[in-house]
């Protein structure tokens, strides 16, 4: 009797091991870790490579190892399904692989830091788009004079490295975050961050700034120039005001504010960063002594895109 209940003892075991290893094993071509590959996986992949959804674990993606994530995955993850060709193990978990909000954004905020730190050279391209004025009737003649003091087009710098006044450091907190995902390739991570809405305020008295996108790293400034990339409610006011124009107050918006950056997993490099964000401004009460001009309200939206590339470490 004792025999048979080791017997039984022991089958158990041996089925429970063999289940827990079966339902551990994940193989290339499982993206959407299900444990299965199937048609669904290849469907997966095909949405991916033509840009309709990134919602899968591309490290399980690349079927044929050509560095690309395509139809030909797409077919060999149908092949695999059918047993044409043998499944294949798919990589080891990395450890390292951030998973939280919290070491997500660590990422981001250290390899921010990191090309702050160490001067790093590399291109940075600025584009914006004024989308609307108003401002009364007097709209038609100020339109191009705002348009040109809002950097209206594209500018762009390079820095061959040394200097830091063209990307600051990060202090964003997970608090400032609708959301934050991250993409594990072989060697890098791609982190994108959707930023909270802000608003911001300048008068004589006092200025405010609450808008997420102020702490990311972008330049902002006392006032607008070239080099500045988020135009907040101080800029506007202080470099109108020190023309000799009288202003009340200016209140500022950030909305829809994203940020993606590729990271190099093994030396927290950062390789690339684009930023994007809508943004509006309200000026009250406007006065110009000479030629005598007064407008009770002024306002204006734009989009503003800003792309770092060709790092130099």
């Amino acid at each position: 009797m004792k025999l048979k209940r080791f017997f039984a003892l022991a089958l158990a075991a041996t089925m429970a091991m063999s289940f827990a290893t079966t339902a551990s094993a994940r193989y290339m071509g499982d993206v959407n870790n299900d444990g299965e590959v199937n048609s669904s996986d290849a469907l997966a992949v095909l949405r991916y490579a033509v840009g309709t959804t990134d919602d899968m674990d591309t490290r399980f993606a690349d079927m044929n190892g050509d560095g690309a994530i395509n139809s030909s995955d797409a077919l060999e993850i149908l092949r695999t399904s059918v047993g044409s060709v043998d499944k294949i193990d798919g990589p080891e978990e990395d450890p390292t692989i951030p998973e939280t909000a919290e070491e997500i954004l660590a990422v981001y905020n250290n390899a921010v830091n990191k090309a702050v730190d160490e001067k790093v050279g590399y291109t940075k391209q600025r584009t914006t788009t004024v989308k609307k004025i108003d401002a009364g009737s007097y709209t038609s003649v100020a339109g191009d004079l705002v348009k040109d003091f809002l950097g209206e087009g594209t500018n762009e710098l390079k820095n061959s490295g040394g200097a830091t006044k063209h990307l600051k450091k990060s202090t964003l907190e997970v608090s400032d975050l609708t959301q934050v995902k991250c993409e594990v390739r072989n060697d890098t991570y791609t982190v994108t961050l959707y930023l909270k809405d802000g608003t911001s305020s300048a008068s004589k008295s006092s200025t405010k700034d609450n808008s997420p996108i102020a702490k990311s790293g972008l330049v902002t400034g006392k006032s607008v120039d070239a080099n500045v990339d988020y135009i907040n409610s101080q800029c506007i006011y202080s470099s109108i005001t020190e023309n000799g124009v009288k202003v009340e107050k200016v209140s500022a918006v950030t909305k829809n504010a994203q940020i993606i950056v590729v990271v190099d997993k093994a030396t927290g490099n950062l390789l690339s960063y684009t930023a994007s964000f809508e943004w509006g401004a309200d000026i009250s009460n406007l006065s110009v002594t000479f030629p005598p001009v007064k407008i009770a309200k002024a306002s204006g939206d734009a989009h503003t895109a800003v792309v770092f590339s060709d790092f130099k470490w």
